[in-house]
Parts: structure tokens; sequence; C-alpha cells
């Protein structure tokens, strides 16, 4: 006899975190098309989101890049932090082509919410 797999739904705390990771993830990629073909110093991003009034951490834009990093929406160079451990000190990030193809919604994510 195979298990059934039960499908739990979310704690509220839980769908709120992940809504808001999936509109951080979307307003960094759609910064990041704004100014392609560069690519964004990571501390002028995080002020750009700052001031757009994401309340958003070095970390939480660290984890945000990597997961697009994982998907290959953008790639980006990195450093080692002596601040956050166990993460990476982003230094320059950029758009690919398939996240601006994302970006275009010429395909979708549904870990990703574009404004």
């Amino acid at each position: 006899m195979g298990k059934s797999k039960i499908k739990r739904e979310p704690n509220p705390r839980q769908a709120q975190a992940a809504a808001r990771a999936r509109r951080l993830r979307g307003a960094v990629l759609s910064l990041l098309a704004e100014e392609t073909p560069e690519r964004l110093n990571a501390d002028v991003l995080l002020g750009v989101l700052e001031r757009l009034h994401y309340d958003v951490t070095a970390r939480e834009l660290a984890a945000a890049v990597a997961y697009l990093g994982s998907r290959g929406y953008v790639e980006y160079e990195e450093l080692r932090s002596r601040e956050l451990p166990g993460l990476p000190r982003l230094v320059r990030v950029g758009i690919t082509a398939q996240g601006a193809d994302l970006v275009d919604a010429t395909c979708d994510d549904p870990g990703v919410d574009l404004p």
C-alpha cells in the first residue's frame, strides 16, 4: 500500500513570507531589466529597493538573488562575506536573457511576482 501525500496549507505567517519573497524577486528582476545590459552593484540595488519602500535586508537580497540565479534569471559576482556568514556578499548583479523573458511575460515562474 503506497503512502498518500497530504498537502498541508502553509500557516498565514509562512504564506505572507513566501508572498513577500516572490514580490522581492520580481522587483529585483524588474530593476535589473531596466538597467540591462549593465550590471548593478548590489549596494546600489539594495538602496533602490529601499527607496521604493521595500523593507529588505542585505541577507534577504542575497537570498532573492541566489534563488533567481539558481533559475538562470540573473548572473552575479560574489565575495565571501564577513557580515553574513553562510551567504555570499554580492558585488554586481545582471539579468540574463531568460530573466528578461520572465520580465517580458514570455514565460512565467510561480516563485516570482513581477510588479
